[in-house]
């Protein structure tokens, strides 16, 4: 039985061209630099960005109970010149990420729309999900504008 919670959206905008910033985000292997949450993260099948290619890594999430590491794959399920697609799983859940960078300005809009579905009932934990989503694809996204900040030289 599973347990859908509704979709998380979250947008940002992060200061380089929409090419650059999808090829970035597109490769799970950058996500430790930008991702705080994310450990070293290994392909495990395909080569580079392609759909089929596997990723495995350990996602550190804070809960009421304490700081737990989940063993996460991820597989490509879309590509797209504008967008990417991925299938998450780990112990507790599903989710279809999809992450679409535009232009914005003189840089790009990042939007990534999360569905999860919980492998099992899991209480409060499914209502205050979207919450903690949010937060986290926030931290997430400040994290990636600043790699792409320009420098002082």
């Amino acid at each position: 039985m599973s347990h859908p919670v509704r979709p998380v959206r979250v947008s940002a905008y992060v200061p380089a061209p929409p090419d650059q910033v999808l090829a970035y985000v597109s490769d799970t292997r950058n996500d430790p630099e930008w991702c705080p949450n994310v450990g070293p993260v290994a392909q495990v099948s395909g080569s580079g960005v392609e759909v089929g290619a596997r990723y495995e890594f350990i996602q550190t999430v804070s809960t009421p109970r304490g700081v737990l590491d989940s063993p996460v794959t991820v597989e490509v399920t879309a590509v797209g010149h504008d967008r990417i697609t991925w299938q998450v799983n780990d112990r507790f859940q599903e989710r279809e990420v999809q992450l679409e960078v535009s232009a914005d300005g003189d840089g790009s809009r990042v939007t990534q729309t999360t569905s999860a579905v919980f492998r099992r009932p899991s209480g409060v934990a499914r209502w205050f999900y979207p919450f903690l989503a949010r937060k986290t694809f926030r931290d997430q996204f400040a994290h990636l504008a600043e790699r792409f900040a320009p420098r002082d030289r």
